[in-house]
């Protein structure tokens, strides 16, 4: 598996410099057929043209090795070639040179294959580079710790190359308290993290003003419908589902959801799904109720040791190859002690595991969770943003 923290790629340049000190076994490994070959050749029968087949050495390197690497092994090649076909192959003059042009055409291939090879890498480099600033944008950190509460964050875009898709979080310390926000934004791509940027930046803004939470919903909902107005399209085309929570009274966690999943509570060793009743319709969807939507905000116990798991549908709706759905609960049942970081580790490892390969939906999880004795800010060493 691969975790990738939040990082700044230094490539600048259409083409990054040659891998160094590239693939050594694979040299080693190439260096040891020309002997072999060359051994072989110059044992058998004098005419038998195995020298014609060292070039094949150069073209099987160029898919791991640098450009360098490639052109030193294309030159051993060709003169070992020459060296055979002169002392130990009794065949033609013709037959010679074709012999050895052939290794010297195929290395000058394998040369060419090799730069087209990392050309094509760098610009993968240098895409992912912006992937990951744009990621940084649109999800900004999530604070490892705050006022009686210990976080943590994962985000698992479906197009792996991208880093970035339409599910959000946010979380946002201010003057009436610790608001946090998830959120899944229907579509992918670049209309989806364009619908998540705003409605954080609303979030963010609304969070540190309004003091009711259901106020902060209803901002939500009026800017994901100023953002439809700006655009082509019917307005069902734009929605997101979302689910708001706020930690402002000890012991206390306030939730209000818009058709959002279900948050997952952690408590001594078991796992709850919090079915809240009077879920609100997707951020977006207001125009088709005619009487309108009623945002219910819910108050769950919240004390020291509970840990809160938020999450996705692409984490609930996550599929194995004989089409079972990731069973969040009872997975996340199993950590409910280990800290948020830890958490997200687990969860990161055991989705992937229980796919088998890429995800056909984003995900993305908020773990937010009581300490069972305040440590200082010093205390817990800081796990990078997974991605």
């Amino acid at each position: 598996m691969t975790f990738l923290s939040r990082r700044r790629a230094g490539d600048r340049g259409a083409i990054a410099p040659e891998p160094r000190p590239g693939d050594r076994r694979a040299m080693v490994a190439a260096y040891a057929a020309v002997l072999a070959i060359a051994v072989i050749d110059a044992l058998v029968d004098p005419a038998i043209p195995g020298a014609v087949s060292l070039g094949l050495i150069a073209p099987a390197a160029a898919g791991v090795c640098s450009r360098r690497q490639v052109a030193g092994l294309a030159v051993v090649s060709t003169l070992t070639a020459a060296l055979l076909v002169t002392w130990c192959e009794s065949t033609t003059v013709t037959s010679k040179f074709i012999h050895v042009t052939v290794v010297a055409s195929l290395g000058l291939v394998a040369l060419g294959v090799t730069s087209t090879r990392l050309r094509r890498e760098a610009q993968l480099r240098h895409a992912r580079s912006v992937a990951m600033t744009l990621q940084s944008a649109v999800l900004e950190p999530v604070p490892p710790r705050l006022p009686g509460l210990d976080l943590a964050s994962l985000y698992m875009a479906a197009e792996a190359e991208t880093l970035v898709g339409g599910d959000f979080y946010a979380v946002v310390d201010g003057p009436h308290g610790i608001r946090m926000l998830i959120g899944d934004v229907r579509g992918k791509g670049l209309p989806a993290v364009h619908t998540a940027a705003a409605l954080m930046a609303a979030f963010r803004e609304a969070a540190y003003y309004e003091k009711d939470l259901t106020e902060v919903a209803s901002r939500l909902e009026g800017r994901i419908h100023r953002l439809a107005a700006e655009r082509t399209g019917p307005a069902g085309e734009r929605f997101a589902t979302a689910l708001l929570m706020a930690f402002d009274e000890t012991d206390t966690l306030r939730l209000v959801t818009c058709g959002h999943t279900a948050p997952i509570l952690l408590r001594e060793g078991t796992a709850t799904e919090l079915e809240l009743p009077d879920i609100a319709p997707p951020l977006g969807l207001s125009t088709l109720y005619p009487g309108g939507v009623r945002y219910v905000e819910h108050t769950v116990a919240f004390g020291p040791g509970d840990t809160l798991v938020a999450t996705t549908d692409g984490i609930s709706e996550a599929r194995d190859a004989e089409g079972r759905f990731y069973p969040a609960a009872a997975r996340l049942a199993g950590w409910s002690r280990a800290w948020p970081q830890h958490i997200v580790l687990h969860l990161y490892s055991d989705l992937r595991g229980h796919t088998g390969g890429p995800l056909q939906d984003d995900a993305a999880a908020l773990v937010l969770q009581r300490p069972r004795k305040e440590r200082s800010a010093g205390g817990r060493r800081r796990v990078p943003h997974l991605i």
